[in-house]
């Protein structure tokens, strides 16, 4: 007897077969359902529902911390694509929202084109953990796609359980924060009442920087550089000091900020290099006797016309051009147009007989290529690694330095020598010029001809 013969069991097969494919198609619907749910309910929200979330919190007289996330992309973009750009953004995109969202039960939203806010309930101790734990895996993405100090990154966070606390001024808080950070060059920073003042102060001399830079309220300190062979003076930095009317005197770490975020840094360049000319040439005699190094930002020395003002300067004063030095700050990141505009400023100089430096090597934006792209004489070795060098990983790399710039061609200046121990490890390393506070600091003008007539 075959089966086949009798179809009555075929069908019956069939009904029992489409019975099971339809139980497993439904078990897989409801499965895909409860997903998506899930993934609804944690996943980027708008920034409308983290304050609806957040006064709720308020209301209940819960801990509220508001995280405010920026993510600076220019500098990658500019040096390598916007697709490689938006590849990091995507990867850091994961990252913050299993940080703050899916593995602490919070909220993220996107604000803007490239920052986050974000909601939880952690405390002050426990949200400064998971922001470090968070970057150190962003860290990992950065070293695989060749980021590292070209995509910034800051965190600002403010923590209250207060009921007078309203979203929006959580939220200014947290900004406030970050962009302290930023400022001071530090991964995070909380809100409090101190920085909270010092942030009002910041905007304070930001909208008086232009008066105080018309008005000539800036002066002159000089910090010497000796020779590390004769352990004499051969020049010395000129540094910018802000006597404000409001402030009283500051230095550049409380001004600089605001000389950039206004958009001054030509300006301010130019102006503080033609006082310290005009100084100079007020006692030709004594004072061309040494090199006077002055800092200029890269967005000055990418001017196509720097070279020709800086000569122009130069002659006007009527003072050689040997006891001149240009000091290049790691302050920005170069395009390629920038990069040949620069170049051919800094050649223009140094055919003249200015000296060029390259300040901050080993920090930031320098780094062994700019040794061999720029024009330069001098190499100014940051200080973090000069004090790094009491270790023997740092003196290794200090050696290191020192022997490239060598072989190049170049002189090396350290900076930062605040110890006795400081100065015979760098001397024993084969550094040239030496400068820090273990020989003096930073002073008046006054004090600095003073002890010049003293060699």
């Amino acid at each position: 007897m075959h089966i086949f013969e009798y179809p009555y069991v075929i069908i019956t097969i069939l009904v029992i077969i489409f019975l099971v494919m339809g139980l497993i198609g439904l078990y897989f619907t409801m499965k895909s359902v409860k997903t998506a749910k899930g993934n609804s309910e944690k996943s980027f929200c708008g920034i409308g529902k983290i304050e609806n979330d957040f006064e709720k919190a308020g209301q209940m007289r819960k801990n509220r911390c508001l995280v405010y996330v920026c993510v600076s992309l220019d500098s990658m973009k500019r040096l390598h694509s916007e697709s490689k750009a938006m590849r990091i953004f995507d990867k850091i995109k994961g990252v913050l929202f299993s940080y703050f969202c899916i593995d602490i039960d919070g909220d993220i939203s996107l604000y803007g084109k490239n920052n986050f806010v974000a909601l939880n309930d952690l405390s002050e101790d426990e949200i400064a953990v998971r922001i470090n734990e968070c970057f150190n895996e962003i860290n990992e993405i950065f070293v695989k796609y060749e980021a590292v100090n070209i995509v910034r990154i800051n965190f600002g966070f403010c923590c209250t359980s207060s009921t007078e606390v309203p979203f929006k001024t959580a939220l200014d808080r947290a900004k406030q924060a970050c962009s302290m950070a930023e400022d001071k060059d530090i991964l995070y920073c909380q809100w409090d009442n101190s920085n909270g003042k010092e942030f009002e102060r910041k905007l304070k001399i930001e909208n008086n920087i232009q008066n105080e830079i018309d008005n000539n309220r800036f002066f002159l300190e000089y910090q010497p550089i000796l020779d590390a062979k004769t352990n004499k003076i051969m020049g010395a930095e000129v540094l910018s000091r802000l006597n404000s009317a409001t402030e009283g005197v500051l230095t550049p770490r409380f001004f600089l900020s605001a000389v950039n975020n206004v958009g001054l840094n030509q300006k301010f360049d130019y102006y503080i290099f033609e006082k310290n000319c005009k100084w100079i040439s007020s006692d030709r005699q004594n004072r061309m006797k040494y090199v006077y190094t002055i800092n200029f930002s890269r967005f000055t020395l990418c001017d196509p016309t720097l070279a020709e003002n800086i000569i122009k300067i130069i002659e006007k004063y009527g003072i050689d051009y040997s006891c001149i030095a240009v000091e290049i700050l790691e302050d920005k990141s170069l395009n390629d147009d920038e990069r040949l505009a620069m170049t051919e400023n800094l050649k223009c100089l140094k055919e003249k007989g200015v000296l060029i430096l390259l300040d901050d090597f080993g920090k930031g934006y320098t780094s062994f290529g700019d040794l061999a792209e720029f024009d330069i004489n001098i190499v100014k070795i940051d200080k973090e690694i000069t004090q790094n060098a009491t270790n023997p990983t740092g003196i290794v790399i200090l050696k290191n330095i020192i022997r490239t710039a060598h072989d190049l061609g170049f002189k090396t200046l350290c900076e930062g020598i605040e110890t006795e121990e400081h100065k015979k490890i760098v001397a024993d390393a084969g550094c040239d010029l030496l400068q820090g506070y273990y020989f003096y600091r930073p002073m008046p003008v006054a004090q600095l001809e003073t002890l010049l007539k003293r060699q």
